[in-house]
């Protein structure tokens, strides 16, 4: 069974995959044999699609992990897979799916209330009202929430967090002032930080769900994205301190190198583990 991260990234490529059979112009494009089906994941992900990552031992294993999502119909020849969930819902449920975010173009054109630009889908991404100028009419604006709005949001939410402190008049008035003072996120006490984002995600991605429905417009599958790991910065005395290493062991006899004592995780690393 594959871990929740490795299978909501299942769940992801699936959809990516039904998606790209709508765009094709496929009148049964929610149906596909299996075959066809693991040709376009391995086609999504430039070969590397293997079942064995997302804990299964073959591809129908890897369909019947799916089961909300994907039915497999195996009375026919070849077996056949159905589409059988709501798009719109199943990209909903990932946004609170831990290291994912909303599409930074579609969070900007959704809660930008402050920079007073509109903001409208081309068929594949946003743009600004600035940037297309007298286009601007022709593509649909992605309506943007108002402050009233947002300070509505953040009242529920104080209300809501508030009845369940066990007695912690800190926290209690901490949360309190974030909401009467409109302060930013980082106000808040860790715990009420970490489920106010995921109710703000939760917001946002519903608003926008429900306006692509709306407007008949398809819901981009990678609405929900997985966010990129932070880079690890080295610092420039660490990078001369490499080097100088580097440089001694070039000039090792072979016995000074069988005395040498590497970290495990160093050599765990470098070996690819």
């Amino acid at each position: 069974m594959a871990d929740p991260v490795t299978s909501s990234e299942g769940r992801r490529l699936i959809l990516r995959a039904f998606e790209a059979a709508k765009q094709s112009g496929r009148s049964n494009w929610s149906e596909m044999t299996t075959a066809v089906l693991k040709n376009r994941l391995l086609n999504l992900t430039e070969r590397a699609f293997k079942e064995e990552d997302y804990g299964a031992l073959n591809f129908t294993a890897f369909v019947r992990q799916y089961p909300d999502l994907i039915a497999l119909d195996e009375s026919s020849t070849p077996p056949k897979v159905i589409l059988v969930g709501d798009v719109s819902s199943t990209v909903v449920s990932e946004a609170t799916v831990a290291g994912r975010r909303i599409r930074p173009d579609l969070w900007a054109a959704a809660v930008d209330y402050q920079s007073g630009n509109s903001y409208h889908w081309n068929g594949s991404e946003v743009v600004t009202g600035d940037a297309i100028e007298n286009d601007a009419e022709n593509l649909p604006q992605i309506p943007t929430i108002s402050r009233d709005e947002m300070r509505g949001w953040r009242g529920d939410f104080a209300t809501n967090f508030i009845a369940r402190l066990q007695d912690d008049d800190e926290e209690v008035m901490q949360i309190r002032r974030w909401h009467s003072d409109f302060l930013p996120t980082m106000e808040l006490p860790a715990a009420a930080r970490a489920a106010w984002n995921d109710e703000l995600k939760h917001h946002v991605i519903t608003r926008l769900a429900g306006w692509f429905r709306d407007q008949g417009l398809p819901l981009p599958i990678d609405l929900v994205q997985q966010r990129p790991q932070p880079r690890r910065v080295v610092s420039s005395e660490a990078a001369q301190l490499r080097e100088l290493i580097l440089r001694c062991v070039r000039a090792m006899t072979e016995e000074e190198l069988r005395s040498l004592k590497l970290p495990p995780t160093a050599v765990l690393r470098a070996v690819g583990h």
